[in-house]
């Protein structure tokens, strides 16, 4: 904790995870409530389908504009922005009175959240100097985790006194909160700035990217990671009722390992301060979401499922936090909106894949045969990139080991 505590030392730090902490932890309720809003209002899966895809189609159509977009205006103004259009679209959402407009503030709230997450990891540089940038990182990853952990958890407890519509207003409030923290953060560093539009920035902004030594592999090996792991989305449920048989509380307990562990893999980001010790983290912990897989594809006993999914989880944690950090190691400044939309692009397509994935395999080989076969893919892509990954980021000899991170100098 004393290392996170890093985070918080620069002009702004403290409102600026504020304003994440506590939107956060309104999305985790949201998460709750908002698939219960619909089915409860129009009773069909239909409803609970278009709401769910809202959260993943804007960032998956829509991210690489919105990365761009932040690139190109103040990125406080984008980050007031996104969480204004949150704001709306949950207070809407409240009193939807049909699917349509219900969808459609869905939607409004998916295009907010695509905005707001590659332009929050953007700024994080502007929070914190680049001495503290591990600690930067590792805290927003926590933040996020904690909300997905506890949001669940106080949203069922509010469901005992109040209608999931009640929820919405409260996330509306969040994010009422967040733009008014936010919007009295210094964000003033310079961003760049061109006469091409905003589809030629784009175009240029991720050619340049892709050319970066390194981008594709960690792009790459963490679209596979996604799709492996995201298929546990849809297996657990099968895995702790019919094969375990421990019910839902089975599977609740199981869930709740994976938050632990993933709060405890973000956190331990914040102890790493040179990039060859990124790449090892990173590499750990693909390792550990493999081991996961494996061990829950050969194993018929709750126990030990339950330590691996706090394996996994913490694995989850370590490998995002140092795969973001390798990736703005890598990237200038001024192309961190552009890059994390990418990689936020990839990642919820890799989902949408991993939902795909899971209920073919389920169908064909057992619950068990795709946890294998997403370990085994797991395996062959750390074979893959660990050695591409080492040749960039070597471990020095000797006393240069010890030496600190140097900030790349950034380029227009």
């Amino acid at each position: 904790m004393r290392a996170l505590g890093a985070a918080l030392t620069a002009r702004g730090a403290r409102r600026f995870f504020i304003a994440h902490a506590q939107s956060s932890l309104g999305s985790g309720i949201a998460i709750v409530g908002l698939p219960l809003l619909a089915y409860e209002r129009f009773h069909t899966p239909w409803a609970l389908t278009g709401i769910l895809l809202c959260d993943l189609v804007p960032a998956f159509a829509l991210g690489p504009v919105l990365g761009a977009l932040a690139d190109r205006l103040p990125r406080r103004t984008c980050l007031v922005a996104a969480d204004v259009l949150r704001l709306g679209a949950f207070a809407t959402l409240a009193i939807a009175p049909s699917l349509v407009i219900m969808i459609v503030a869905a939607l409004v709230a998916g295009i907010g959240t695509a905005l707001f997450n590659p332009t929050a990891l953007a700024s994080l540089s502007h929070v914190a100097s680049p001495s503290h940038r591990p600690a930067a990182m590792s805290l927003y990853s926590a933040l996020d985790d904690v909300g997905l952990t506890l949001g669940p958890a106080l949203a069922g407890a509010l469901l005992l006194a109040f209608d999931p519509h009640v929820l919405m207003s409260i996330n509306a409030a969040t994010f009422a909160v967040s733009a008014g923290l936010l919007a009295t953060i210094p964000l003033s560093a310079p961003i760049a700035r061109s006469g091409a539009s905003l589809l030629a920035s784009l175009r240029a902004g991720t050619r340049e990217i892709a050319a970066r030594p390194g981008v594709r592999v960690l792009l790459a090996s963490s679209t596979v990671a996604v799709v492996a792991v995201g298929m546990v989305n849809v297996g657990e449920v099968m895995l702790a009722r019919e094969l375990l048989g421990v019910g839902g509380s089975g599977l609740a307990a199981l869930m709740t390992a994976s938050g632990i562990g993933t709060f405890l893999g973000s956190t331990f980001g914040a102890r790493t301060g040179t990039t060859w010790e990124w790449r090892k983290a990173y590499i750990l912990g693909l390792v550990c979401m493999a081991a996961d897989l494996l061990i829950c594809a050969v194993t018929p006993y709750f126990w030990v499922v339950l330590a691996t999914f706090a394996l996994g989880g913490f694995g989850n944690g370590l490998a995002l936090v140092h795969d973001r950090l390798l990736l703005a190691h890598i990237v200038p400044d001024v192309l961190h909106g552009r890059l994390f939309a990418l990689h936020k692009t990839c990642t919820s397509g890799a989902f949408v894949l991993a939902f795909v994935s899971a209920g073919a395999l389920i169908s064909s080989v057992g619950v068990q045969g795709m946890f294998l076969c997403g370990g085994l893919a797991l395996t062959v892509i750390i074979c893959v990139v660990r050695p591409h990954l080492r040749a960039l980021w070597p471990e020095p000899a000797g006393d240069q080991a010890a030496q600190p991170l140097r900030p790349r100098a950034g380029t227009t």
